[in-house]
């Protein structure tokens, strides 16, 4: 589940938010509509992860590659859904 908040609410209380998106993302929104999102230290290297493997093996996917895939996209495929939007 992703956390939204305004930014001026994230920056009026931003270490309780820092708190929040050890656990989960948390979606900043300015004027209505998603600006940012925080994520974890560990999150954003999984997604580091994930964005290299892409370009590392040639165009050839591995079943390993497809798994952690299917891992990052459980944890964040809603957040990627509303950034899309």
């Amino acid at each position: 589940m992703t956390m939204i908040v305004s930014a001026s609410e994230f920056q009026r209380n931003f270490g309780q938010y820092k708190e929040v998106a050890q656990r989960e993302p948390v979606s900043v929104t300015s004027n209505g509509r998603e600006s940012v999102v925080l994520l974890s230290a560990s999150e954003y290297r999984e997604y580091l992860k994930y964005k290299n493997a892409r370009y590392a093996h040639g165009g050839e996917v591995t079943d390993s590659f497809k798994d952690d895939v299917d891992v990052f996209m459980g944890k964040h495929g809603d957040v990627l859904d509303g950034l899309a939007k």
